[in-house]
């Protein structure tokens, strides 16, 4: 669609700066034509978007209530990796004993936490609610991640995850 448009409009600036008052007018129409066609194209495109899109929707939404033993399942590992970090990073921070510190890992822990609430209610989740309890369990699981990536020892001031300067 981008390359259409600016074909449009190289064509448009091509030929106005080209022509006389008359071959202008011919060029008006003749870009007229150019831009109806070019903004039908692009309507054509946007419903075949917005139809193909509400396909994906409709399909995603059966198969993850069909998966969502896969999905406990991937939820599960990223907890235990969770976990593991989380008891590190206590280790760690009873050596160091500061009270902010410790404060932001109760923070992390109780976030963690927060997402095994969700987590239980997914086993009564049926197929009309289920995309609203994975969601839930996701942004509760993403959440305690962030929280948890905030307290390794690269983390950075702002929001940034410690890696390599760009």
């Amino acid at each position: 669609m981008r390359a259409t448009a600016c074909a449009v409009a190289a064509l448009l600036f091509t030929l106005t700066t080209a022509c006389n008052d008359r071959d202008g007018r011919d060029t008006e129409s003749r870009i007229d034509n150019a831009a109806e066609e070019a903004g039908q194209d692009v309507r054509e495109g946007v419903e075949e978007v917005g139809d193909a899109t509400e396909d994906a929707v409709d399909d995603a939404g059966a198969y993850s209530y069909e998966r969502r033993d896969d999905f406990r399942r991937d939820v599960r590992e990223r907890l235990d990796r969770m976990d593991e970090e989380l008891a590190e990073l206590e280790r760690d921070t009873k050596a160091e004993a500061g009270e902010a510190r410790q404060g932001a890992v109760a923070k992390a822990r109780g976030a963690r936490r927060a997402v095994d609430q969700y987590v239980e209610r997914l086993g009564n989740a049926t197929a009309d609610n289920w995309d609203d309890a994975r969601l839930r369990v996701s942004e509760s699981l993403d959440s305690a991640e962030r929280a948890v990536r905030g307290l390794r020892p690269d983390a950075k001031p702002m929001g940034g995850t410690g890696g390599p300067e760009d």
